[in-house]
């Protein structure tokens, strides 16, 4: 029992951070300068939090930034950078994915 549990450890341990890698990868290399159109959540894999921007391009957000963000809302993110900044006329939000690293993300 003692082999199974140590086993599910450390199978954890390195495939988490390996998809946490993957993740931050990806969002660093998306360049976004849009108009959020739309706001969903993907009940079917893991109710993962999207907003849409653009024709039908999509970037995963976390919880706790959902409801700061609104449809027709400008979402800025350079390429390069973990960072995305979301602003209409009323507000101006920024969000650091490099913030949320090491976190158990809250989709």
């Amino acid at each position: 029992m003692l082999i199974i549990i140590a086993g599910i450890f450390l199978y954890k341990a390195i495939f988490s951070s390996k998809s946490k890698d993957r993740f931050l990868d990806e969002i660093r290399n998306k360049g976004i300068k849009s108009i959020v159109s739309k706001k969903y959540i993907n009940y079917d894999n893991h109710n993962i939090p999207f907003l849409v921007y653009g024709n039908k391009d999509s970037i995963v957000v976390y919880r706790d930034w959902w409801d700061k963000v609104l449809d027709g809302d400008s979402i800025i993110k350079p390429k390069g950078s973990l960072e995305i900044v979301i602003k209409n006329s009323d507000k101006i939000e920024k969000f650091d994915y490099q913030d949320k690293f090491g976190l158990e993300p809250n989709f």
